[in-house]
């Protein structure tokens, strides 16, 4: 699987912006750096989706999970 099926890009002012491919996270931006959580997230939307998870309930998880990663994006200090 190529990374432009899990992500698509978009260039805002020059700036190339990362978003999942994944219809529950699709307008989730990320960094051009953070290409690995766009599509850690589209991943776990993909696994989520098979237990009826939602947009929200991945709102809570993926923060979560990028902590427990000791992950020092700006995804992981998300908490809500």
């Amino acid at each position: 699987m190529e990374n432009q099926d899990l992500v698509t890009y978009k260039y805002n002012k020059g700036k190339r912006e990362v978003f999942p491919a994944h219809p529950a996270v699709k307008n989730w931006l990320f960094n051009d750096d953070e290409e690995d959580e766009a599509m850690l997230v589209h991943f776990m939307a993909t696994v989520g989706e098979k237990a009826g998870m939602n947009s929200n309930d991945y709102q809570h998880l993926f923060p979560a999970v990028l902590r427990m990663l000791k992950s020092k994006s700006v995804w992981a200090m998300n908490e809500k």
